[in-house]
């Protein structure tokens, strides 16, 4: 699956393809054009499935580069992105083939509920190759100060793109598998003797009263009341 976001406005850019990884689309698998010009040259030798299209570009418009580039890409699904909400846009865009109409500023569910009507989602075989290394990192990691952005480097992915692919292989964030982690092996050092403090800070609790809250929050019951079982 090949996007193309289209848009004269950096931020703009950037936004819409932040929300398309936590979609849980590929870095890589997303292109970008700054201009008209540049919108058709892409759609036309990437051969992209679906492209957000800005109306006001410089040059040639978004309008206008949809109806340059639409006979030679039939399979592109074409979504316009625009601050413009008049009725003329909507009409010249549905004569275009546009069938999906998003306006700025462009929220998150917005734009995928857009994405589930039009069908498009993220394909991604490389999942597990992924998700095995940066599970074996968390495992041996856990108790120090490990970040989203440390672990997306490791497995050479943005961090929006890896917290969204994480979730979907394993039902819980990041943070939410760390959390578990260090609760379930505190409970662990507990039940062999450990004390509250210490089994704190051999999971990375430096604070005795921080660690209990957050045990609780995952165990359902205090650290303390595993004391002397």
């Amino acid at each position: 699956m090949r996007l193309l976001v289209a848009d004269d406005e950096r931020p703009a850019r950037f936004v819409l393809r932040s929300f398309l990884e936590e979609l849980g689309f590929p870095p890589d698998s997303i292109e970008e054009a700054a201009d008209g010009r540049d919108l058709v040259e892409t759609a036309l030798a990437r051969k992209v499935d679906c492209a957000f299209v800005d109306v006001r570009m410089p040059g040639t418009d978004g309008l206008a580069a949809i109806g340059e580039a639409a006979p030679s890409c039939p399979a592109t699904r074409w979504v316009i992105v625009s601050s413009y909400a008049e009725f003329e846009y909507a009409r010249s865009a549905i004569r275009l083939g546009v069938t999906e109409y998003l306006l700025k500023p462009v929220r998150l569910e917005e734009l995928s509920a857009c994405l589930d009507r039009l069908g498009v989602r993220p394909g991604a075989p490389e999942d597990d190759a992924v998700i095995g290394p940066v599970i074996e990192y968390l495992r041996r990691n856990f108790n120090a100060d490990v970040s989203v952005a440390e672990a997306a480097e490791l497995a050479g992915l943005s961090p929006n793109y890896l917290s969204a692919l994480f979730h979907r292989k394993t039902g819980c964030t990041i943070s939410d598998y760390l959390m578990r982690l260090r609760a379930e092996t505190a409970a662990k050092l507990l039940r062999e003797g450990s004390t509250v403090a210490e089994a704190g800070q051999a999971v990375g609790y430096a604070d005795a009263r921080h660690f209990a809250r957050k045990f609780k929050e995952i165990m359902g019951y205090l650290p303390s009341d595993l004391l002397g079982r």
